[in-house]
């Protein structure tokens, strides 16, 4: 594809007169071939722009930026890389998502669970479909994982797996839209037909700066779903109306909305919502009439997230047994809820919970559920949002009996410091060191303290990595698999 053609739509500053073929597109220099397009992306650790003479000399057909570099040739000015690297992504894989049905997810918690369970609903009635979550990339009943460790990928994977899907016979497509892949334009140019919100708590502060830039970079996915190409989806945004969000995502139009809720009145109205050993009971009133689900999924907010689901499967034109179907078949996600049992006298949960919010949730769900001690192993990410820390802390020491603070993600932070500031919020509501928690940076060694010390009818909750396949401390990505971590504590435990 010539380089004028990849570039339409593109907000142009200044362009060389050579129009060069291109064969493909690149933002990282170490990946370039010969003939990329190489796109300079300024990053959290290193700018692009620093390899730009670099990717020229090594083969690039032209480098876009956002200010000249060297004297190395072509290069093309643009008013942004990051959206110009959606723009030309888009255009170089044929503008796929304009073939698909297309999803958004996104909201602070459960984003990752309501991706799955619409996933499943297409796949029930019938419909070949795809799929992009933190956990893994599902193109029909195909389940890759995702390795990336991104929640949403960049733009010009975000095309290629569409382009994918396509390829491969797909008609619907849901992504798992992060706040991040927002604010980043990593999106832009992905024509939305549903755009699903869960809820929008507090996270993500040391991107966005204040809890409002952070909503309005989640109510960005109704502007992009109400301006995208008609593919004879109406345009629809499923809200949750137990939200303190909602009357503000409500000021941004759409041709139609649809309100799920547990509490509040809706058009997707729980009225009964039952835990049971296996799962979930929940009955629910909705435009296509009364629906009766049997969920195997565990926690009281997986009622939320089935609504959520629900609504976009009404929204898709999916009838209720369908719904219903596909929802019932769901028997787990990945570090959600993951029990861990090899036949000790204990209990053992994996979870993802890495918020206030979802901590809390899942400790108030495990608390009447143990009849012994409950006791919490989680920790705190590095370079990113400190105010929680604390927080969280006061949270395991007012809803646990116990709690280990050890690593989740330190970076480039000092992983003590973490643990201290959890453990400021821990001392601030009465806990001791070494009597109601302890710091332990290792995380297996962390584990292993809470399994040694559990007793019969214990709960042992491990939150923060869920399925995340890797630990990043400073630079490095070291392989971590939290239930192996688990089993292997357990089985020593049962040596003793």
């Amino acid at each position: 594809m010539k380089l004028s053609q990849l570039l339409a739509g593109v907000s142009v500053l200044e362009a060389p007169p050579a129009d060069p073929e291109v064969t493909g597109i690149s933002y990282d220099s170490r990946r370039l071939r010969p003939g990329d397009l190489f796109v300079a992306i300024p990053g959290t650790h290193t700018d692009g722009h620093r390899y730009v003479e670099v990717a020229l000399r090594d083969g690039a057909a032209a480098a876009l930026v956002v200010r000249p570099r060297g004297t190395a040739w072509p290069q093309v000015v643009v008013e942004d890389t990051r959206k110009a690297l959606a723009q030309v992504s888009a255009t170089f894989f044929g503008h796929p998502s304009r073939d698909l049905r297309v999803v958004g997810v996104t909201g602070t918690d459960g984003k990752t669970t309501t991706t799955i369970l619409i996933h499943q609903m297409l796949l029930a009635a019938g419909r070949a479909a795809g799929a992009m979550n933190t956990v893994d990339l599902r193109t029909g009943a195909r389940v890759d994982p995702n390795d990336s460790r991104q929640t949403t990928l960049e733009a010009l994977e975000i095309q290629q797996q569409l382009k994918q899907f396509r390829d491969a016979g797909m008609r619907d497509a849901i992504i798992e839209t992060s706040s991040h892949g927002l604010a980043l334009d990593r999106v832009l140019g992905v024509e939305y037909d549903v755009a699903i919100f869960t809820n929008i708590a507090h996270e993500h502060l040391d991107f966005h700066l204040t809890p409002e830039a952070y909503r309005d970079a989640k109510a960005r996915l109704i502007d992009l779903t109400a301006a995208a190409a008609e593919k004879g989806v109406p345009k629809t945004a499923v809200l949750n109306r137990d939200d303190p969000s909602y009357p503000y995502l409500l000021k941004h139009p759409i041709a139609h909305r649809l309100s799920y809720g547990v509490q509040l009145e809706a058009d997707l109205k729980a009225t009964r919502v039952e835990p049971g050993a296996g799962g979930l009971r929940l009955e629910a009133t909705t435009p296509l009439g009364p629906l009766h689900l049997d969920l195997k999924l565990t926690g009281r907010w997986n009622a939320y997230n089935a609504l959520a689901a629900a609504g976009g499967g009404i929204a898709l034109g999916l009838n209720l047994d369908q719904i219903r179907t596909g929802l019932e078949r769901v028997t787990g996600v990945p570090g959600r809820m993951e029990r861990v049992d090899l036949g000790q006298p204990f209990t053992v949960i994996i979870d993802y919970a890495h918020t206030p919010q979802s901590l809390e949730k899942v400790l108030r769900e495990l608390r009447p559920l143990t009849s012994g001690q409950l006791i919490t192993v989680f920790g705190s990410a590095g370079e990113r949002d400190v105010e929680k820390r604390a927080w969280m802390g006061e949270i395991a020491a007012r809803l646990s009996d116990y709690a280990v603070f050890t690593n989740e993600d330190p970076r480039d932070e000092d992983p003590q410091a973490i643990l201290d500031q959890i453990a400021a919020g821990a001392h601030a509501v009465g806990w001791r060191d070494g009597t109601d928690y302890r710091c332990v940076v290792d995380r297996q060694a962390g584990i292993n303290h809470a399994m040694a010390r559990a007793q019969r009818g214990d709960t042992i909750l491990l939150a923060g990595k869920g399925h995340e396949r890797s630990i990043l401390i400073g630079r490095d990505k070291q392989p971590w698999d939290e239930r192996a971590a688990a089993e292997a504590a357990i089985k020593a435990t049962l040596a003793v």
